[in-house]
């Protein structure tokens, strides 16, 4: 098992999450994995509706499963613990190096 460092940058996300997200999971997980896990974190933490409109969980607000990719505006930060840069664009299905930190915008407007 690893840990990953997961931020959702959305608005009326970030006002639920005041902090980054500890995400538990697989070692040979992917960032789809992680966002997944994610979801069931966040129904724990967040008892109501999903808080975007006509958006029911984080997985469909950050992943193309037609295209298996992140939707084109999503602004993607990933960092291994040493700061290295990962590049989930153009590989997402990648696994994640254990303590990585994970900053996904859906607002970026790419």
């Amino acid at each position: 098992m690893k840990q990953i460092l997961l931020s959702i940058l959305h608005p009326n996300l970030t006002k639920i999450l005041k902090d980054p997200l500890t995400v538990t999971i697989e070692d040979d997980a992917d960032i789809v994995k992680t966002i997944m896990a994610a979801d069931k974190l966040f129904a724990r933490i967040h008892k109501g509706p999903f808080p975007i409109e006509n958006i029911y969980s984080l997985l469909q607000l950050l992943w193309n499963f037609r295209t298996e990719s992140f939707y084109e505006d999503i602004g993607i930060d990933a960092r291994t613990p040493e700061g290295e840069w990962l590049p989930l664009r153009d590989t997402p299905l990648i696994d994640l190096p254990p303590n990585s930190d994970i900053k996904l915008n859906p607002d970026a407007g790419c």
